[in-house]
């Protein structure tokens, strides 16, 4: 039986939504839509403005003909804690909740009552081997920061099916269900941060998460030139890390802060490399509003010496083709809502 689902991405400057509906095997696009964020959104803890988001997450579904109560939501990769534990022994599922609870105490930094704990089995090897190991993937969300969305829905009159992170929607969009997808790492560029994660046979095995985003890029531009701000995000959005645009002052600007991209990147790629050899990362996806920007994939393919391609979260999804050209160009921006509604 066709099953209809929803994938909602609250970001800092749009929100998106796609709902999708599967039928066996087969997902297929029932409808998107894309909306501005009134400022300052969930940054906020104004109920005023709480509110304002409320209205234009309901006109988005109104707009996109969507009429579910029921929608899956991310938080955002810099709000929760997550984290690849690999050096337990081999644990049972019981044996492992204990465990995960003392591990975790380590990297988040409060209270474990103040934090909603999940995580997933990587990888268990045989529990007769002395060397047996249990890895996993432990991801801690901040309860009042899960609550701040759970109130938004609530005074959008939705329910929220279920909640993960950014960076597990994309993951599932981009690379989880393309059995020929090598080693990847995944450069989600959002607003305020970029998130990175290391992915191998459709499972996350690194993330990170970095305080540069596009609107630091923006800022620069404003400084260095002294533009308006919406004058910087065009100049930004036109002529980007073009060599050629502007004779490269643009280019030149932008340098320092996307090199601290790079260099993150690379440092992600040499550890996974290192811990696991016989996964290399062979290339990087980018998503996000900050993957159009022009001239970055080229940027980046040079600086880290991979392939780099822009995400298409469109994969082996049935679309009408009258769409194809429109969904092309904005793929990057949905790859989270996409993600969100492949869940099963």
């Amino acid at each position: 039986m066709a099953k209809l689902s929803v994938g909602l991405d609250i970001g800092f400057f749009s929100i998106k939504a796609v709902s999708l509906i599967s039928d066996k095997d087969q997902y297929r696009l029932n409808t998107l839509g894309v909306i501005p964020t009134p400022q300052p959104g969930m940054v906020s803890e104004q109920e005023s403005d709480l509110e304002a988001l409320a209205d234009a997450i309901k006109k988005l579904l109104t707009t996109a003909k969507i009429d579910t109560k029921d929608v899956i939501i991310a938080l955002p990769e810099s709000k929760v804690f997550t984290r690849v534990i690999d050096d337990l022994p081999y644990l049972t599922d019981q044996e492992l909740q204990s465990a995960i609870r003392y591990a975790s105490e380590e990297f988040i930094p409060m209270p474990l009552s103040d934090v909603n704990l999940n995580w997933q089995v990587l990888a268990r090897s045989d529990g007769k081997n002395k060397n047996a190991r249990t890895i996993v993937l432990v991801i801690a969300s901040p309860k009042n920061v899960v609550n701040k969305y759970m109130k938004v829905l609530s005074m959008a009159g939705l329910r929220a099916k279920a909640l993960e992170t950014d960076i597990i929607a994309a993951t599932r969009s981009l690379v989880s269900r393309n059995p020929f997808s090598p080693g990847t790492l995944i450069i989600q560029l959002g607003a305020t941060t970029t998130d990175f994660a290391a992915v191998s046979q459709g499972l996350i095995w690194l993330t990170r998460s970095i305080s540069t985003g596009g609107i630091a890029l923006t800022r620069q531009l404003v400084q260095q030139f002294s533009f308006e701000a919406l004058q910087a995000e065009e100049y930004k959005k036109v002529y980007g890390l073009s060599q050629d645009q502007m004779e490269g002052k643009v280019l030149e600007a932008l340098k320092p802060l996307v090199d601290i991209i790079v260099q993150e990147g690379r440092r992600i790629i040499q550890a996974f490399d290192a811990k696991y050899p016989q996964n290399q990362i062979k290339r990087v996806v980018l998503s996000g509003g900050g993957a159009k920007t022009p001239g970055i994939v080229i940027y980046l393919a040079s600086a880290l010496g991979l392939e780099v391609q822009e995400a298409d979260p469109w994969y082996g999804i049935v679309k009408d083709n009258s769409m194809a050209v429109k969904l092309s160009l904005e793929a990057p921006l949905y790859s989270v809502a996409v993600g969100l509604a492949l869940r099963e």
